[in-house]
């Protein structure tokens, strides 16, 4: 299958035309919408979304990741290989968090003809993702490449961290592990690490290991972001 994630929202028609051009050249491959609500040219939120999801789809997956700010420039159109999955992309970092891919440049000339300078994820992207989705060889794209943009988040320092990414819920992701135990302080406020949103009442912070494997803080039932007025790069702390 395909898997699309762009930021390119769903009011406009530009995933169904990503669409249409997969299916010209790739019929009958699932296509899959991962996410299309990435911020615009939020690379790095982004490359979050990839890498909290691409685990859970199946080997011979592949990810069209378009957050591409940098659409007509020099910066170069990329394939990668991870643990069975293939990855096409911008390089810009949207792919920097895959641990240990097989990077290739695109060179081989399968992308629409008069490619336009604003819209490289229908001309140039989606041929490539179709492609590779209906057999075409990763090692027919290109030459390998080892410097590709990589991405690093914040690591924490002891049981201090900071909010990494903030969903549409309002829950603050942090870089600090998960715990089952203890309390996270940030703005001042100190949540309870519980096991459900449920252990707490209606309007109650609290703190919980989520899907990610890092701890999570958020509102029973509203925003703890909007609640605590913060965002990405604020500090939080873990209490034992």
């Amino acid at each position: 299958m395909i898997a699309l994630l762009t930021d390119f929202g769903l009011a406009d028609p530009w995933v169904g035309v990503m669409k249409g051009v997969i299916g010209g050249i790739a019929p009958g491959v699932p296509v899959v919408d991962l996410s299309h609500g990435v911020p615009a040219q939020d690379v790095r939120t982004g490359a979050i979304h990839l890498d909290a999801a691409w685990r859970y789809f199946p080997g011979g997956t592949v990810f069209l990741c378009v957050v591409d700010p940098g659409v007509g420039t020099a910066r170069r159109p990329i394939v990668a290989r991870c643990e069975g999955r293939l990855f096409v992309a911008p390089d810009n970092g949207i792919i920097g968090l895959l641990p240990g891919p097989e990077v290739r440049l695109v060179t081989a000339p399968w992308g629409l003809p008069d490619p336009s300078r604003t819209f490289h994820g229908r001309d140039v992207f989606a041929p490539v993702a179709a492609r590779l989705a209906s057999g075409t060889a990763f090692e027919e794209a290109g030459p390998v490449v080892t410097d590709h943009v990589r991405l690093s988040l914040p690591e924490p320092d002891g049981h201090r961290g900071e909010v990494i990414h903030v969903d549409r819920f309002g829950n603050l992701l942090t870089n600090l592990p998960g715990r089952d135990e203890g309390g996270v302080e940030v703005a001042g406020h100190e949540a309870p690490v519980v096991l459900t949103y449920g252990a707490v009442p209606t309007g109650a912070l609290l703190a919980h290991t989520g899907s990610t494997g890092r701890l999570e803080v958020a509102l029973r039932d509203g925003s703890a972001a909007t609640r605590l007025r913060v965002g990405v790069g604020a500090g939080v702390r873990w209490r034992g």
